[in-house]
């Protein structure tokens, strides 16, 4: 009986460690990448706006449907996001996202036409509430990481058209 009660007050100190560590990490993490495409800026905003066509050229995307107020992804892993248009021109695209995993937060490219192509520039910020989703997004997520695949694969894309 003795064991039982030591075993609970360690289990209960441990889960209180490890939400205590979520706590003082950051609940906000950017990625942030800048590259060139050869296409101007309209081409650009074309494919990002086709969404229906993104689990042709996104390989962690299932598949994606159109709501009335923007879409709604689903990765290959069953994660469902839902994005939010805020502005897409030109020069600028801005989408809110949340996911069915907990998470939320902004996408946002600006792109500088240069005469002969784009300078792009995709910021991705994630913002994670949970203490201990905090911990599980530093071991399984990393926002730099995904915005330069999703760069590479909207270059590859765009180009490739």
């Amino acid at each position: 009986m003795r064991f039982l009660a030591i075993s609970a007050v360690g289990m209960i100190a441990l889960i209180g460690a490890v939400w205590l560590m979520g706590m003082m990490l950051p609940a906000t993490r950017v990625g942030r990448i800048e590259g060139r495409i050869a296409a101007p800026p309209a081409a650009i905003l074309a494919t990002i706006r086709a969404v229906e066509d993104q689990p042709q050229w996104r390989a962690d995307v299932a598949r994606v449907a159109r709501t009335g107020a923007g879409w709604v992804e689903t990765t290959k892993r069953g994660q469902v996001i839902t994005f939010t248009p805020e502005e897409m021109t030109e020069q600028r695209i801005r989408l809110r996202f949340a996911s069915d995993a907990g998470f939320g937060g902004l996408w946002q490219a600006d792109l500088r036409g240069d005469g002969a192509g784009t300078i792009i520039t995709i910021a991705e910020t994630v913002t994670i509430p949970s203490p201990i989703g905090r911990i599980f997004s530093r071991i399984f997520f990393n926002p730099q990481e995904f915005a330069t695949t999703y760069l590479a694969e909207l270059t590859a894309r765009v180009e490739g058209q």
